[in-house]
């Protein structure tokens, strides 16, 4: 439960956009995939900095066969950490 906890705080401070779960959802499952594909914590915060916005969570996509939806999680990632 405590780690549902820090993920929405991560959300508040790095993610200035409009908040949508099912956004939030679909963007966690990449990086919460890549974890587990490399088992490396670094992977996993690196992959939710700046709000999704970083070459790490690109990469993350590449490995996990995602670069066909690109666009649908770009766009994701521009809706909820648009800047205010």
């Amino acid at each position: 439960m405590a780690h549902s906890l820090e993920k929405r705080q991560v959300y508040d401070t790095s993610c200035k956009g409009l908040y949508d779960r099912g956004l939030f959802s679909d963007l966690e499952h990449v990086c919460d995939d890549c974890y587990n594909l490399y088992r490396n914590p670094h992977v996993a915060t690196a992959c939710r900095g700046n709000c999704y916005s970083n070459l790490v969570f690109r990469q993350c996509m590449e490995d996990l066969l995602l670069m066909e939806e690109f666009d649908k999680y770009a766009r994701a990632i521009q809706t909820v950490g648009k800047k205010k």
